[in-house]
């Protein structure tokens, strides 16, 4: 499981380099035991950063929240900024892949990334490598900035992705003044992550979470109530449900 992260602000952090030219990123969670992880990625083509050359897939979930920038897995979907996809375990996707300038993005993968290349995919747009659908299936979402309406009410989210069985998901989207994140102590029955895009939100503990902060909560562990100071732009994820005995 993963161990609580109560504030990070990824603006304060440094960049780390795994090897390649062009690719840096910033560590916000990680089990250590599943290697499951989320973390803030940056690519820079005009450093040589390459995206992979061929179709492939991967043998666990892939979830990306574009931040800046602007990617593509086939040429023909552009993620820019408030962009989003999600591939489950084995998606085939990447037929023509471009990153047209430098790229921020949020990524959380349910384990070690590995890339298995296809040399010949049977058609140019994602699809699984096994016959049996994915319960969460693959989604992408472009400009999503256009699905916040800015009314002044409390809140106004957008699901981005989620499992209808276990309740895992993505969502995003505007909290207005006063909005409260639900009651304090209360023990979650499933995993909840926020990075906060713009606005203000203050926690029980007197933290400030502005542009670029995040936190992470396991599920069973006790709820920080948070109340935002202004109108804010959140990225939430959640996990699996617990079931209840």
């Amino acid at each position: 499981m993963r161990e609580p992260v109560l504030f990070i602000d990824t603006n304060k952090m440094p960049w780390s380099s795994p090897g390649p030219p062009g690719i840096y990123t910033k560590l916000l969670s990680q089990d250590s035991l599943s290697g499951e992880r989320t973390a803030l990625n940056r690519l820079v083509p005009e450093e040589g950063m390459m995206p992979p050359s061929a179709a492939h897939y991967h043998h666990t979930t892939e979830e990306l929240f574009i931040i800046r920038g602007c990617m593509s897995f086939d040429r023909k979907v552009w993620l820019q900024e408030y962009s989003y996809c999600f591939h489950p375990p084995e998606t085939v996707h990447g037929f023509n892949s471009d990153v047209k300038e430098e790229t921020w993005f949020l990524s959380h993968v349910g384990c070690a990334l590995d890339f298995n290349y296809v040399e010949k995919p049977k058609q140019l747009s994602p699809y699984y490598v096994s016959e049996n659908i994915p319960s969460r299936e693959f989604v992408y979402h472009s400009k999503l900035g256009r699905v916040i309406d800015k009314t002044g009410d409390d809140s106004d989210f957008f699901s981005l992705s989620c499992d209808a069985s276990t309740g895992e998901g993505s969502v995003f989207g505007h909290v207005g003044i006063g909005w409260c994140s639900g009651k304090s102590g209360e023990q979650l029955n499933r995993s909840e992550e926020m990075y906060v895009l713009s606005g203000s939100i203050r926690c029980e503990d007197n933290s400030t979470y502005t542009s670029g902060c995040y936190t992470f909560a396991p599920e069973g562990s006790k709820r920080r109530s948070m109340v935002s100071l202004s109108d804010s732009i959140v990225y939430m994820t959640y996990g699996s449900l617990i079931q209840s005995n």
